[in-house]
């Protein structure tokens, strides 16, 4: 059974839970319930994943060893705990070309579609994001840049009122 992540065009939301799971993995071991209120905390609680999608995810990335496990006593209770192994260090680092190339389209059709929130413009900040907005058309850099003005002059006085505040103290 191979769980090799899927390229995130084909499958986003399958390859969306397999990158999750390996990226909250790549720092520390956690056990399945765990992983689920992580991924519930990092979206909002927009996301939360079924008991049987993570488990049956956890299983599949072990049974390719992309993954380890060993059993933990927690009181009465057993807990079985997860670590990324080198070779799921290895899948997640060529999955994340992937990814970022689906964020890039992600966000790119957004500005096209004109429905680009202050949480999409702050990614435009970001090295990646200056390339992707190199990569469009005039009239849709002018308008990015548009929206991306209007979000950086509202935040700067809002910046600037805390500084100040943060400073009288």
């Amino acid at each position: 059974m191979s769980v090799a992540i899927p390229n995130f065009f084909q499958n986003p939301t399958k390859a969306s839970l397999n990158y999750f799971v390996l990226m909250l993995l790549r720092n520390n071991p956690k056990h399945g319930y765990m992983l689920m209120q992580d991924i519930e905390r990092h979206t909002g609680g927009h996301w939360k994943p079924s008991h049987s999608a993570i488990y049956k995810l956890l299983n599949g990335l072990e049974a390719d060893g992309h993954i380890s496990s060993w059993e933990e006593k927690d009181g009465e209770r057993a807990r079985r705990v997860y670590r990324i192994s080198e070779t799921g260090i290895k899948l997640l680092e060529e999955s994340e070309r992937d990814f970022e190339s689906f964020i890039n389209a992600f966000i790119s059709s957004l500005l096209e579609a004109e429905r680009v929130n202050p949480d999409h413009l702050t990614v435009l900040l970001t090295k990646k994001g200056k390339a992707m907005l190199n990569g469009l058309d005039p009239g849709q850099r002018l308008k990015a840049f548009q929206k991306l003005k209007a979000f950086l002059d509202m935040n700067s006085a809002w910046v600037d009122q805390e500084l100040e505040s943060l400073t009288r103290r």
